[in-house]
C-alpha cells in the first residue's frame, strides 16, 4: 500500500514524517540537513511506495505568507520536477 510523507522544510533542517501503509497513522521519520534532502528523498522513494507529499504552507496569523514562504515555494517546484509522480498537497 502507498504511503504519504509530510515535509516540514527549514533553512537548516527538514523534518519528515510518514504514514503507515494504510495511511491511518503518521509517525516521525527523521530530520535531514537541508543540503542533503534531495539525496535522502531519492533513496527513500526507491525503497518505499510514496504517492503523496504534504508540504507545509506557513502563514502568519493574519493569513499572509511567512518570511520563509519564497524558499519553500522553490523547494516545492524542485520537488515536483524531481518527483512528478508524487502528488503535492500544501497545508498550513
Amino acid at each position: 500500500m502507498p504511503r504519504v510523507i509530510a515535509i516540514d522544510w527549514g533553512a537548516k533542517r527538514v523534518g519528515l514524517a510518514i504514514t503507515d501503509e494504510l495511511q491511518l497513522i503518521a509517525s516521525p521519520l527523521t530530520t535531514v540537513d537541508t543540503k542533503d534532502i534531495w539525496t535522502y528523498l531519492q533513496t527513500y522513494f526507491t525503497k518505499e511506495n510514496v504517492v503523496k507529499a504534504v508540504i507545509g504552507l506557513p502563514l502568519q496569523m493574519n493569513g499572509l505568507p511567512s518570511e520563509s514562504q519564497g524558499k519553500i515555494e522553490q523547494f516545492v517546484k524542485e520537488f515536483q520536477n524531481k518527483f512528478p509522480d508524487i502528488q503535492v498537497v500544501r497545508i498550513d
